[in-house]
């Protein structure tokens, strides 16, 4: 049996993207996205987008920008030079979306 892999997740930039280009020629965004979770915490998580779809979009993403991600997690795992094994979850987005202002937060006019 197959299991199900999908994220969506909405929070905001720690930080400008990183872009980059892979040894083929394709943008390769690295974003970082904090989500509060509302126990006075933060959870952050490590972004990957291949953006050629979106490319131009990908310029216009600033630090606290909010944003709506939808992808699936990806676990990598190596062996530094000294022989330790490491491995590290992140998540691969398919689209990004970005969004107004925080979400879920109503102003009322009185």
């Amino acid at each position: 049996m197959l299991g199900y892999n999908r994220v969506i997740l909405i929070g905001s930039l720690t930080r400008d993207p990183e872009i980059r280009y892979n040894p083929r020629g394709e943008r390769v965004v690295r974003i970082t996205l904090a989500i509060p979770n509302g126990r006075m915490t933060t959870d952050h998580f490590d972004v990957v987008f291949l953006s050629g779809n979106q490319g131009d979009s990908m310029e216009k993403l600033r630090e606290g920008q909010w944003i709506l991600i939808e992808g699936k997690m990806k676990q990598r795992r190596w062996k530094t030079p000294e022989g330790q094994s490491r491995a590290r979850v992140e998540i691969i987005a398919d689209t990004i979306e970005q969004l107004e202002k925080y979400p879920g937060r109503q102003t009322s006019q009185r």
